[in-house]
C-alpha cells in the first residue's frame, strides 16, 4: 500500500512537475532550430518530471498507512487525491475503464513538436493577422490526434488529443465557425493498469489556418492569350496528413506528407508506470502561387499533383513507451 501510494503520488503530480520543468512549456526550451539538443533536454524533463517531489511522496506514503488502518477504499484515493485525473479526463472519458483494484497507472501524452512555416505567417500577417500574436511562446499549428487505447478484457477506450495555437487563422473568417479549434486542450491522460496496447485511430490531422485557392490556366482563343482562373477556394480546415505513395518495393511514387517509415506501430504491453509518448514533429508548409489577381497566395494549379499531395508539410511520427 505504501509504495503503491508513493507512485499515485509521483504520478498525482507529474503535471505539477512537468510544467515547472518546461516539458509543456516551450518558452523555457531550447530554441526550435537547434533540433537535436531540444529533444535531448526535453526527452530528460519528460522522464524526470514524474518522479514527484518529495513531500508529495512523503503525504502520500502517509494516506497510504492511514487508509490501510481504516480500510478506504482505493478507488476513493485514486479519485480524489489523484489531480492527474481530475485534470485530464475529460467530458465523456472514463475515469475508471478496468475497475477500482487495477494496481498502478499508464500515462498516455501527446507532443506537439510542429511549427509553422516563416512564408505562410509573414501572409497570414499581411492578410490581416495580428502580428503580436506571433510573440505566443507556444505557437505552433494545431494538431488533433485520435487514440486508442486497450485493455486485457478486450474494452477500448477512445480519446482525442488536441494541441497547438488556436489562434492563427486567416483574418478573412469568424474563428467561432470552427469549435475544433477554440475547445480546451488535452494532451495527455492518464489511465488505470493494465494496458494492452495504445495506438492511432488514425493519422493525425493538422489545421490549415488560411484560404487555400486551386488555380487553371485557360487557353484562351484567337482573340485572348492564355490567364490564369480560379477554380474553387477552400476554406481554413483540419487536413488529414497521408502516407507517401509507394510501389511493392516501397520506392516512394509520390511523396506526401509521411514517409511509411514515420508511421510507426502501436504501443504493445506498456507496463504500469510507464508513459507512452506519441510525438508529431515538422514544418507546416503551404505550396504559393500567383492568381488571378496577381497576388501571390497559397495554392496551386489543378496540374501540380506533387504540389498539392506535400500540403500541408511534411512531418514524422514516433510513438515509444518510456
Amino acid at each position: 500500500m505504501i509504495q503503491a501510494g508513493i507512485r499515485r503520488a509521483a504520478l498525482a503530480g507529474w503535471r505539477y512537475n512537468c510544467g515547472r520543468s518546461g516539458f509543456f512549456r516551450p518558452e523555457i526550451q531550447t530554441p526550435r532550430h537547434d533540433k537535436d539538443a531540444m529533444m535531448m533536454e526535453r526527452d530528460e524533463r519528460f522522464v524526470a518530471c514524474f518522479r514527484g517531489t518529495w513531500w508529495q511522496r512523503l503525504m502520500f506514503a502517509c494516506a497510504g498507512v492511514f487508509c490501510l488502518a481504516l480500510g478506504c477504499d482505493t478507488a476513493i484515493i485514486r479519485s480524489a487525491l489523484n489531480p492527474a485525473f481530475v485534470d485530464v479526463i475529460g467530458p465523456g472519458i472514463a475515469g475508471q475503464p478496468t475497475g477500482p483494484t487495477s494496481p498502478g497507472h499508464v500515462v498516455v501524452a501527446f507532443r506537439n513538436d510542429t511549427v509553422f512555416d516563416e512564408q505562410l505567417l509573414a501572409f497570414l500577417v499581411q492578410d490581416g493577422l495580428d502580428p503580436t500574436l506571433l510573440d505566443d511562446a507556444e505557437l505552433r499549428p494545431r494538431v488533433a490526434v485520435r487514440v486508442r487505447i486497450t485493455f486485457p478484457d478486450n474494452e477500448t477506450l477512445d480519446v482525442e488529443f488536441v494541441d497547438g495555437s488556436s489562434t492563427i487563422v486567416s483574418a478573412e473568417v469568424d474563428i467561432s465557425q470552427f469549435p475544433d479549434l477554440v475547445r480546451n486542450q488535452q494532451d495527455n491522460l492518464v489511465v488505470q493498469c493494465d494496458v494492452v496496447r495504445v495506438e492511432l485511430v488514425e493519422l493525425p490531422r493538422v489545421f490549415v489556418p488560411s484560404v487555400f485557392e486551386t488555380l487553371t490556366v485557360d487557353p484562351g482563343d484567337e482573340n485572348s492569350a492564355p490567364f490564369t482562373r480560379l477554380v474553387n477556394r477552400v476554406q481554413p480546415q483540419f487536413e488529414q496528413l497521408e502516407r507517401d505513395d509507394v510501389d511493392q518495393n516501397g520506392n516512394t511514387l509520390l511523396q506526401r506528407n509521411l514517409d511509411i517509415r514515420d508511421v510507426p506501430g502501436p504501443a504493445i504491453g506498456p507496463n504500469c508506470g510507464s508513459v507512452v509518448t506519441i510525438v508529431l514533429s515538422g514544418t507546416m508548409r503551404l505550396p504559393f502561387e500567383v492568381n488571378a489577381q496577381n497576388q501571390l497566395v497559397p495554392g496551386v494549379f489543378d496540374f501540380d499533383i506533387e504540389g498539392r499531395a506535400t500540403s500541408p508539410g511534411r512531418y514524422q511520427l514516433n510513438v515509444g513507451i518510456r
